[in-house]
């Protein structure tokens, strides 16, 4: 039976209810199975003496752990094998301890309320077990499902206690069973009693235990207890210090090793080109090993296929030792879909493993657990590679790792005309630049403008500023050093290479990064520039029309050039390809020249000499002045007569004050007069030059004299 299993001659039908699964799995997996070796004089165990301990323990547990502390049960329990009564029991004497209203620590029905909230958790679950098969959904199966994982959980395994996961590894086998179980047998028939239709709920939990015994370490959670630990000390409380060095490991849950293993060991050995592409794209074991080992491939294969590849794995290993190869197989298989894509790529296979049909071949799980088998027995490079050869033969998988697909086009991005190459190099949309430029120009701006953004420069560098910012003071801070000082280069504390792919860049890195994205940017600004200023040329007043033609084809080459190295993400750039033939010789000589200056000698050419406006010259012409008035003229340096030899420059300049160069209009407003003899009327002024003796006229006139500056 165990090598008809592996060999994919169980059971011929690939159908989800085939009669007798029930019965392979039985003698498979239960303890003292039949088909253990024994001593020669010794007689077989039938397996019926097994199942009939194990049913009569799942109904003692269920009748102990399902009835309330008042004596009763909940309405529709039904136990297998024995009567319940619903009836309830006299009230205890103390009620301080037995009454569901204490908050006593020894009242009994403390625990049972926890047990009522542990089944509703676990019912949860169950109602979403399989959704696609009907049979799941029925109350009565339901109800049994949930009562076998909460006897598990809160007597048989009590430090696990109940995972998500388990109700999907107990939905098949309880399936099988069912599908096994029968009445109508005659009464005088063996199998009538191993089929029973009454334990069809204890032999699934039988078969349950079995299967957690080997993969219970996949749902540990919690770091075991120190139980059995000798105290030497006869004081409990004593502290027994070491004395030698101690090693304190955090715990790591068993299913977290074995995914580990899994890919940092046994993938490694096996395949050492898909490990470098999953590591190198930042695949964490965890995300697909966790369901893979908990729920025994369920997700990852149909329930007819998993239910299938259960069959091998309960004949040649009941321990689940084989599981993680199983994985192995299982990544070898679609290497093809990992190794050129990334880590979205990735996962999405991972999570989402891909079916294969294979219709004159050997069952894809019989093969993959065979494949299995060969890792186990020889783990290296050679076997991994005769598994890709398996697959090429069974499953039509190509042996070659295809190229990586082309990045996808990004949302937003306008798609590109197709255009198709004339005669002599030239394209249609070239064609079309060349005969109208300047209505094209605007379009070509807007669209290399659009498709910068959408490749990600402008966000990336809008990204990256506020980390700057934040840590400016420290860049800052780190090219400053004192002289004496010793020279450490910026460098970072890792190579990239080194580093995982999740890490963080650093600011050094961001920084260099933007320098090179900026210097890129400019030329290829200096490049459109220099092309847009070639294609605005006027053919009309152009000198030589041949060689304005020329450069416009070159022109239009280094826009399409700008555009291959904006839409490609390539970094290097070609200098001959941005500029033209002459554009290119001038700016390499421009670079000679700047590299070899000359120091050139400038004079300071001679100040211009500054007119000098007559602000007042549409004023009236001054009243002439008393002459006791003191006269201007009295200063021997500003007398008209002085010599000009004897005064400074700015003394004996000729002024142009009355020759009206400029109209006083010009000046922001006409400046207020500094004399007080300047506002009288010309009949004051006649009465000033008067002599004293003069009778004055009026007493108007009077104030007039005595204010000099005006006022009143």
């Amino acid at each position: 039976m165990r090598d008809a299993a592996l060999a994919d001659r169980l059971f011929t039908s690939d159908a989800l209810e085939i009669p007798g699964r029930s019965l392979a799995w039985k003698l498979f997996l239960l303890s003292d199975e039949p088909l253990q070796q024994a001593a020669p004089d010794a007689e077989a165990t039938p397996p019926i003496r097994s199942l009939q301990a194990s049913r009569q323990k799942y109904a003692r547990l269920l009748k102990k752990h399902m009835r309330a502390p008042d004596g009763t049960y909940e309405e529709g329990s039904v136990i297998p094998g024995t009567m319940i009564s619903h009836e309830r029991q006299a009230p205890s004497d103390n009620l301080e301890t037995n009454n569901p209203l204490s908050l006593h620590n020894e009242n009994p029905w403390k625990e049972w309320f926890a047990s009522v909230e542990l089944r509703k958790t676990i019912l949860q679950d169950v109602e979403r077990t399989f959704p696609e098969i009907a049979f799941f959904r029925e109350p009565e199966v339901q109800m049994q499902l949930t009562n076998i994982l909460f006897i598990y959980s809160t007597v048989t395994n009590p430090a696990v206690g109940y995972r998500q996961g388990m109700h999907e590894l107990l939905a098949p086998l309880y399936y099988a069973v069912d599908y096994d179980s029968s009445e109508e047998l005659a009464d005088e028939s063996a199998i009538k009693e191993l089929c029973a239709r009454t334990w069809v709920a204890a032999d699934a939990w039988a078969l349950f235990e079995a299967i957690m015994r080997g993969s219970s370490r996949w749902y540990e959670w919690r770091e075991p207890s120190a139980v059995g630990r000798v105290n030497s000390s006869p004081f409990v409380t004593h502290v027994n210090i070491p004395a030698g060095p101690v090693n304190i490991k955090p715990y790591i849950t068993p299913v977290v090793e074995d995914c580990n293993r899994i890919q940092s060991t046994l993938l490694r050995t096996t395949d050492p080109l898909l490990w470098k592409h999953m590591q190198a794209a930042g695949i964490e074991p965890q995300i697909y090993g966790i369901r893979w080992l908990r729920l025994l491939y369920t997700r990852e294969f149909a329930l007819d296929a998993a239910m299938k590849l259960w069959d091998g794995l309960f004949a040649c290993d009941p321990t689940f030792e084989l599981a993680p190869w199983i994985c192995v197989a299982m990544l070898i298989r679609i290497r093809n879909e990992l190794i050129p894509s990334d880590y979205s790529g990735q996962l999405t296979t991972l999570l989402r493993y891909p079916t294969f049909s294979t219709p004159n071949a050997p069952h894809h799980t019989s093969i993959l657990l065979r494949q299995a088998l060969e890792l186990q027995m020889s783990p290296t490079q050679s076997t991994g590679n005769s598994l890709v050869i398996e697959n090429r033969n069974f499953l039509n998988i190509p042996a070659e790792v295809p190229e990586p697909p082309p990045p996808p086009q990004r949302r937003g991005a306008r798609s590109r005309d197709k255009t198709s190459t004339a005669a002599g190099g030239r394209t249609t949309t070239d064609s079309r630049l060349l005969s109208n430029p300047q209505m094209n120009l605007e379009n070509f701006a807007r669209s290399l403008l659009e498709r910068g953004e959408n490749l990600g420069i402008n966000k990336t560098i809008m990204s990256a500023v506020p980390e700057l910012r934040r840590n400016l003071s420290d860049l800052a801070a780190s090219f400053v050093r004192s002289p004496s000082a010793t020279s450490f280069p910026l460098i970072d504390e890792r190579p990239p290479e080194e580093r995982p792919p999740w890490e963080p860049k650093s600011r050094f890195e961001i920084e260099r990064e933007i320098v090179a994205l900026q210097s890129t940017n400019k030329r290829l600004g200096e490049s459109l520039a220099w092309a847009v200023d070639v294609l605005l040329q006027d053919e009309a007043e152009a000198k030589d029309l041949q060689r304005l033609q020329k450069s416009r084809r070159e022109a239009l080459e280094a826009i399409s050039y700008v555009r291959d190295v904006l839409t490609s993400h390539h970094s290097g750039l070609e200098e001959e390809r941005l500029f033209g033939e002459e554009e290119l010789a001038r700016r390499k000589k421009a670079a000679e020249d700047k590299s070899n200056p000359v120091m050139h000698v400038y004079e300071p050419a001679a100040p211009s000499p500054v007119p000098v406006v007559d602000s007042r010259s549409a004023m009236p012409p001054p009243v002439a002045i008393s002459p006791s008035a003191p006269a201007a003229s009295t200063n021997p340096a500003l007398s008209p007569t002085s010599s000009a030899a004897n005064l400074a420059p700015w003394r004996y300049t000729r002024s142009n004050f009355s020759s009206g160069a400029l109209p006083s209009a010009t000046l922001p407003r006409v400046p207020p007069p500094t004399s007080a003899a300047l506002r009288r009327p010309p009949e004051v002024s006649r009465e000033k030059s008067r002599p004293p003796s003069a009778p004055r006229q009026t007493h108007t006139q009077s104030k007039t004299e005595h204010d000099p500056l005006g006022v009143l």
